[in-house]
């Protein structure tokens, strides 16, 4: 969906200037009405795209708080481990639906944290939650792209999740620099397999990879 529409607003541009250049007035003009329409209706359809989402995450966290998960859906598989808790899990849901468009400076504050921080917190894990959720909506997620229970900031299987389901065509890597065991760990993150961003480190394993994520989320916003 995403190559189509880029495909169609290149096509906008060359009509554009077809429409401009063109020596009849009527006709340039009409051309330049059907472009605007055009991207009129493009935009209402993505901005009812991410409506729909939203309304998806709203739906999940109902499902889940009524427990109403068919058996073998991915939502129930999200209950599996002892200790989850489907009514915070509900609320932090419904939480996020109504918070997805995260900035640059977003960014930016949010790996600030994550670097001074001396262990996962809270505050972070909502923050990383909602920039998951912001890029998930801008492709066209399912079910199985809600993120399981769990801190993304202290539990290494969480923080995996959310790199690689962002991560779609890129890679991570994750270890020490190998001079002290004792050493913070180092990270990296690609977001193509021909991308790679500087090595990173934090305090704890988690909070290294989500460091090198939003550093390479920033870098691709700057590029855009």
């Amino acid at each position: 969906m995403t190559d189509q529409i880029s495909s169609l607003n290149d096509l906008l541009a060359k009509a554009r200037e077809v429409a401009l250049a063109s020596p009849d007035q009527n006709a340039s003009t009409l051309l330049l009405e059907v472009c605007s329409a055009t991207s009129a209706l493009i935009a209402k359809q993505d901005e009812m795209r991410k409506e729909a989402f939203r309304d998806g995450i709203r739906g999940a966290a109902k499902v889940i708080r009524n427990r109403q998960a068919a058996p073998g859906s991915a939502l129930s598989e999200l209950f599996t481990e002892d200790g989850s808790n489907p009514d915070v899990f509900a609320e932090e849901l419904n939480g996020i639906a109504d918070t997805l468009t995260v900035t640059v400076a977003d960014l930016r504050k949010l790996r600030q944290k994550i670097n001074t921080a001396s262990e996962g917190t809270d505050d972070i894990d909502d923050d990383i939650r909602r920039v998951y959720y912001s890029v998930m909506n801008e492709r066209n997620p399912t079910s199985a792209d809600v993120l399981p229970p769990g801190s993304p900031s202290r539990s290494l299987d969480v923080a995996t999740f959310v790199i690689e389901k962002i991560l779609r065509n890129g890679w991570w890597t994750l270890g020490n620099s190998g001079v002290d065991a004792d050493d913070k760990p180092v990270g990296k993150v690609g977001l193509s397999p021909n991308e790679s961003s500087k090595p990173q480190s934090a305090a704890t394993p988690p909070l290294t990879l989500l460091s090198t994520l939003v550093l390479a989320l920033i870098e691709s916003s700057k590029s855009r």
